[in-house]
Protein backbone atom coordinates (compact mmCIF):
# COMPACT_ATOMS: atom_id res chain seq x y z
CA UNK A 1 0.00 0.00 0.00
CA UNK A 2 1.11 3.57 -0.96
CA UNK A 3 0.48 6.67 0.46
CA UNK A 4 0.33 9.63 -0.64
CA UNK A 5 -0.40 13.08 1.06
CA UNK A 6 -2.28 15.29 -1.60
CA UNK A 7 -3.16 18.45 0.87
CA UNK A 8 -3.50 18.91 4.48
CA UNK A 9 -5.64 15.95 6.15
CA UNK A 10 -6.30 14.36 2.77
CA UNK A 11 -4.52 10.86 2.02
CA UNK A 12 -4.81 8.86 -1.23
CA UNK A 13 -3.86 5.03 -0.60
CA UNK A 14 -2.86 3.06 -3.62
CA UNK A 15 -2.64 -0.95 -3.93
CA UNK A 16 -0.44 -2.90 -5.72
CA UNK A 17 -2.30 -4.80 -8.37
CA UNK A 18 -2.63 -8.57 -7.46
CA UNK A 19 -2.33 -11.41 -9.73
CA UNK A 20 -5.77 -12.27 -10.52
CA UNK A 21 -6.87 -8.52 -10.89
CA UNK A 22 -4.51 -7.16 -13.17
CA UNK A 23 -4.84 -3.40 -12.15
CA UNK A 24 -4.39 -1.38 -8.63
CA UNK A 25 -7.36 0.02 -6.28
CA UNK A 26 -7.37 3.16 -4.28
CA UNK A 27 -9.04 4.41 -1.37
CA UNK A 28 -8.96 8.21 -0.66
CA UNK A 29 -9.29 9.74 2.88
CA UNK A 30 -10.20 13.24 4.48
CA UNK A 31 -9.19 13.36 7.90
CA UNK A 32 -10.86 15.69 10.70
CA UNK A 33 -9.12 15.35 13.71
CA UNK A 34 -9.22 11.27 14.89
CA UNK A 35 -12.12 10.99 12.52
CA UNK A 36 -11.86 9.93 8.84
CA UNK A 37 -14.50 9.63 5.78
CA UNK A 38 -13.41 7.76 2.57
CA UNK A 39 -14.35 7.68 -0.89
CA UNK A 40 -14.30 4.52 -2.08
CA UNK A 41 -13.12 1.23 -0.16
CA UNK A 42 -11.39 -0.97 -2.46
CA UNK A 43 -11.91 -4.82 -1.52
CA UNK A 44 -12.64 -6.20 1.67
CA UNK A 45 -8.74 -7.59 1.88
CA UNK A 46 -7.12 -4.04 1.51
CA UNK A 47 -9.96 -2.04 3.43
CA UNK A 48 -8.47 -4.68 6.21
CA UNK A 49 -5.10 -3.44 5.61
CA UNK A 50 -5.74 -0.01 5.80
CA UNK A 51 -7.90 -0.47 8.85
CA UNK A 52 -5.01 -1.58 10.09
CA UNK A 53 -3.29 1.22 9.43
CA UNK A 54 -5.72 3.17 11.19
CA UNK A 55 -6.52 1.60 14.48
CA UNK A 56 -1.72 2.14 14.82
CA UNK A 57 -2.92 5.73 14.77
CA UNK A 58 -5.86 5.63 16.44
CA UNK A 59 -8.16 6.88 13.52
CA UNK A 60 -11.67 5.55 13.12
CA UNK A 61 -14.01 5.20 10.05
CA UNK A 62 -16.52 8.38 10.35
CA UNK A 63 -18.32 8.28 6.77
CA UNK A 64 -17.99 6.46 3.37
CA UNK A 65 -18.51 7.76 -0.29
CA UNK A 66 -19.03 4.81 -2.89
CA UNK A 67 -18.65 6.32 -6.41
CA UNK A 68 -19.68 3.52 -8.03
CA UNK A 69 -21.17 -0.15 -6.83
CA UNK A 70 -18.69 -2.56 -8.63
CA UNK A 71 -16.85 -5.05 -6.22
CA UNK A 72 -14.00 -3.21 -6.22
CA UNK A 73 -14.75 0.16 -4.81
CA UNK A 74 -17.38 -1.33 -2.39
CA UNK A 75 -16.29 -4.62 -1.12
CA UNK A 76 -14.41 -3.00 2.08
CA UNK A 77 -17.38 -1.84 3.56
CA UNK A 78 -17.47 -5.89 4.28
CA UNK A 79 -14.77 -4.99 7.08
CA UNK A 80 -15.82 -1.67 8.36
CA UNK A 81 -18.57 -1.42 11.00
CA UNK A 82 -22.11 0.11 10.56
CA UNK A 83 -21.18 3.93 8.94
CA UNK A 84 -23.23 6.33 6.98
CA UNK A 85 -22.41 5.31 3.46
CA UNK A 86 -23.36 7.92 0.21
CA UNK A 87 -24.43 6.54 -2.81
CA UNK A 88 -25.53 7.17 -5.99
CA UNK A 89 -29.80 6.36 -6.46
CA UNK A 90 -29.12 4.29 -9.16
CA UNK A 91 -26.99 1.84 -6.73
CA UNK A 92 -29.54 -0.83 -7.38
CA UNK A 93 -29.16 -1.35 -11.05
CA UNK A 94 -25.51 -1.96 -11.14
CA UNK A 95 -25.89 -4.14 -7.77
CA UNK A 96 -28.59 -6.33 -9.57
CA UNK A 97 -25.84 -6.86 -12.77
CA UNK A 98 -23.00 -7.72 -10.69
CA UNK A 99 -23.70 -8.19 -7.17
CA UNK A 100 -25.55 -11.88 -5.69
CA UNK A 101 -28.49 -10.19 -4.11
CA UNK A 102 -28.31 -12.05 -0.48
CA UNK A 103 -25.16 -9.53 -0.54
CA UNK A 104 -27.19 -6.32 -0.95
CA UNK A 105 -27.90 -5.53 2.27
CA UNK A 106 -23.39 -4.76 2.76
CA UNK A 107 -23.36 -2.34 -0.47
CA UNK A 108 -26.68 -0.50 0.05
CA UNK A 109 -26.40 3.12 0.54
CA UNK A 110 -27.84 4.78 3.63
CA UNK A 111 -27.78 8.32 1.99
CA UNK A 112 -28.90 8.01 -1.66
CA UNK A 113 -27.73 10.87 -3.95
CA UNK A 114 -29.87 11.60 -6.67
CA UNK A 115 -28.99 15.11 -7.19
CA UNK A 116 -25.69 17.53 -6.68
CA UNK A 117 -25.20 17.28 -3.07
CA UNK A 118 -22.92 19.26 -0.73
CA UNK A 119 -21.80 19.41 2.96
CA UNK A 120 -19.03 20.09 4.73
CA UNK A 121 -16.06 17.68 6.28
CA UNK A 122 -13.34 18.87 8.88
CA UNK A 123 -12.38 21.39 6.80
CA UNK A 124 -13.26 20.48 2.88
CA UNK A 125 -16.53 21.26 1.45
CA UNK A 126 -17.53 18.38 -0.63
CA UNK A 127 -20.24 18.19 -3.39
CA UNK A 128 -21.52 14.51 -4.81
CA UNK A 129 -22.48 14.65 -8.23
CA UNK A 130 -24.09 11.95 -9.72
CA UNK A 131 -22.31 11.29 -12.86
CA UNK A 132 -23.68 7.86 -14.82
CA UNK A 133 -21.30 6.80 -17.75
CA UNK A 134 -18.78 3.90 -16.87
CA UNK A 135 -21.38 2.51 -14.25
CA UNK A 136 -25.30 3.44 -14.12
CA UNK A 137 -24.60 4.79 -10.98
CA UNK A 138 -21.00 6.63 -11.23
CA UNK A 139 -20.52 9.29 -9.05
CA UNK A 140 -17.91 12.92 -9.30
CA UNK A 141 -16.81 13.91 -5.91
CA UNK A 142 -15.60 17.88 -5.79
CA UNK A 143 -13.11 18.78 -2.75
CA UNK A 144 -12.98 22.82 -2.69
CA UNK A 145 -13.38 23.13 -5.75
CA UNK A 146 -9.41 21.72 -6.31
CA UNK A 147 -9.82 18.08 -6.40
CA UNK A 148 -11.93 16.04 -8.37
CA UNK A 149 -12.59 12.46 -8.05
CA UNK A 150 -13.43 11.33 -11.38
CA UNK A 151 -14.74 7.71 -10.75
CA UNK A 152 -13.69 5.41 -13.63
CA UNK A 153 -14.36 7.57 -16.46
CA UNK A 154 -10.74 7.83 -16.79
CA UNK A 155 -8.54 5.13 -15.66
CA UNK A 156 -4.77 3.91 -15.19
CA UNK A 157 -2.12 1.81 -14.36
CA UNK A 158 -0.04 1.91 -11.12
CA UNK A 159 2.78 3.67 -13.33
CA UNK A 160 -0.20 5.75 -14.91
CA UNK A 161 -0.24 4.45 -18.35
CA UNK A 162 -3.46 5.17 -19.56
CA UNK A 163 -5.80 2.18 -19.31
CA UNK A 164 -8.31 1.20 -21.85
CA UNK A 165 -11.99 2.25 -21.07
CA UNK A 166 -14.43 -0.26 -20.19
CA UNK A 167 -18.41 0.03 -19.77
CA UNK A 168 -20.25 -2.30 -17.74
CA UNK A 169 -23.43 -3.68 -19.79
CA UNK A 170 -24.48 -2.66 -23.18
CA UNK A 171 -24.82 1.11 -22.66
CA UNK A 172 -21.45 2.57 -24.32
CA UNK A 173 -23.07 5.29 -25.59
CA UNK A 174 -23.81 6.69 -21.72
CA UNK A 175 -20.27 6.31 -21.20
CA UNK A 176 -19.28 8.59 -24.41
CA UNK A 177 -21.68 10.92 -22.75
CA UNK A 178 -20.06 11.34 -19.36
CA UNK A 179 -17.05 11.67 -21.21
CA UNK A 180 -18.48 15.08 -23.10
CA UNK A 181 -20.07 16.00 -20.05
CA UNK A 182 -16.30 15.59 -18.13
CA UNK A 183 -15.08 18.07 -20.14
CA UNK A 184 -16.66 20.86 -18.11
CA UNK A 185 -14.20 20.03 -15.27
CA UNK A 186 -11.12 20.68 -16.53
CA UNK A 187 -10.64 23.75 -13.87
CA UNK A 188 -9.48 21.60 -11.41
CA UNK A 189 -6.00 21.61 -10.21
CA UNK A 190 -5.84 17.96 -9.55
CA UNK A 191 -7.45 15.04 -10.78
CA UNK A 192 -8.02 11.54 -8.24
CA UNK A 193 -8.82 8.62 -10.43
CA UNK A 194 -9.88 5.63 -8.84
CA UNK A 195 -7.22 3.46 -10.74
CA UNK A 196 -4.04 4.72 -10.69
CA UNK A 197 -2.01 7.78 -9.33
CA UNK A 198 -3.64 11.53 -9.17
CA UNK A 199 -2.46 13.67 -12.11
CA UNK A 200 -2.70 17.45 -13.08
CA UNK A 201 -6.07 18.76 -14.24
CA UNK A 202 -4.07 20.14 -17.21
CA UNK A 203 -3.97 16.55 -18.81
CA UNK A 204 -7.90 15.80 -18.31
CA UNK A 205 -8.86 16.64 -22.09
CA UNK A 206 -6.22 14.99 -23.46
CA UNK A 207 -7.04 11.75 -21.40
CA UNK A 208 -10.67 12.71 -22.41
CA UNK A 209 -9.87 12.56 -26.16
CA UNK A 210 -8.58 9.45 -25.97
CA UNK A 211 -10.69 7.07 -24.53
CA UNK A 212 -13.69 9.17 -26.19
CA UNK A 213 -11.80 8.33 -29.82
CA UNK A 214 -11.73 5.32 -29.08
CA UNK A 215 -15.19 4.33 -27.61
CA UNK A 216 -16.89 6.56 -30.40
CA UNK A 217 -15.03 4.01 -32.69
CA UNK A 218 -16.45 0.90 -31.10
CA UNK A 219 -20.04 2.70 -31.11
CA UNK A 220 -20.33 3.75 -34.68
CA UNK A 221 -18.65 1.25 -36.56
CA UNK A 222 -21.49 -1.31 -38.12
CA UNK A 223 -19.26 -4.43 -37.50
CA UNK A 224 -16.51 -6.27 -35.92
CA UNK A 225 -13.57 -3.52 -35.76
CA UNK A 226 -10.06 -4.17 -34.72
CA UNK A 227 -8.19 -2.58 -31.61
CA UNK A 228 -5.39 -1.11 -33.57
CA UNK A 229 -8.51 0.53 -36.25
CA UNK A 230 -10.33 1.76 -32.79
CA UNK A 231 -7.58 3.54 -31.78
CA UNK A 232 -6.06 4.81 -34.84
CA UNK A 233 -6.66 8.47 -33.55
CA UNK A 234 -5.33 7.88 -30.54
CA UNK A 235 -2.17 9.34 -29.09
CA UNK A 236 -1.83 7.12 -25.92
CA UNK A 237 -0.88 2.95 -26.27
CA UNK A 238 -3.45 1.77 -23.72
CA UNK A 239 -2.77 -1.23 -21.05
CA UNK A 240 -5.47 -3.97 -21.13
CA UNK A 241 -5.94 -3.81 -24.52
CA UNK A 242 -7.69 -7.50 -24.07
CA UNK A 243 -10.40 -5.36 -22.87
CA UNK A 244 -11.40 -4.35 -26.41
CA UNK A 245 -12.79 -8.02 -27.07
CA UNK A 246 -14.83 -7.50 -24.18
CA UNK A 247 -16.17 -4.56 -25.18
CA UNK A 248 -17.58 -5.36 -28.59
CA UNK A 249 -18.86 -8.38 -26.56
CA UNK A 250 -20.77 -6.11 -24.13
CA UNK A 251 -21.92 -3.88 -27.10
CA UNK A 252 -22.91 -5.94 -29.77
Amino acid sequence: MKKQELAEGIVHYIFEPQPDRHYATSVTAIFNGNKVLLIDTAYEFQMAELLEDFQKNNFEVEQVIITHFHDDHMEGLKSLPEVPVYGSGRFKETLDMWTPKEEHVYFTPSIVVDESFSFSYGEYDLTLIPFPGHSACGMLVKIDNQFLHVVDEVMFSIDGVPMLPSSDGNDMKRHLDSLDRLRSYEGFVTLIPSHGPVFDGAKLLSEIENRYSYLKEVHDSDEFISYEDATKECTCTFVHSEWHEDNLNKYR
